[in-house]
């Protein structure tokens, strides 16, 4: 092991990563949501700032905590594989589903289910206006 330092880091920020790449994708599908289903026309700071507040909770808190408890449920520091480099490892128990394993996939169907929302809103206003078009004869 050349780099024990590096590997401790690497891990802990993959660990982090994969939480935070599907956080990033519910904060993304959330405020297309909110766009679709355009229920205010204007936003006061205090909104603007609960938005951020909530992205920024969601986006870097959650990761962050994840990496944090990961150090509870780790059987070791890490593996080192051959042509893939340092691996975090997870002792497998009702607590690392739990504080690891259950986010990514958690994460993924809440922006899928807001994905769906926005898809289905933009759908609808395209027909209201396709509708408001034929009225208009335009």
């Amino acid at each position: 092991d050349i780099a024990p330092i590096w590997c401790d880091i690497t891990t802990k920020l993959r660990v982090g990563a994969d939480v935070g790449n599907a956080a990033a994708s519910v904060c993304l599908m959330r405020q297309l949501e909110s766009i679709a289903a355009a229920r205010q026309i204007h936003f006061s700071p205090s909104d603007r700032r609960r938005q951020r507040l909530i992205d920024l909770g969601v986006g870097l808190g959650l990761p962050t905590l994840v990496m944090i408890l990961h150090v509870v449920v780790q059987g070791h520091r890490y593996d080192i594989l051959q042509r893939v480099g340092c691996i975090a490892t997870v002792y497998w128990s009702y607590p690392a589903l739990f504080f690891v394993t259950i986010w990514p996939p958690f994460l993924l169907t809440l922006a899928a289910a807001y994905g769906a929302l926005a898809l289905r809103l933009f759908l609808a206003r395209r027909y209201q206006f396709a509708k408001l078009l034929e009225s208009s004869k335009s």
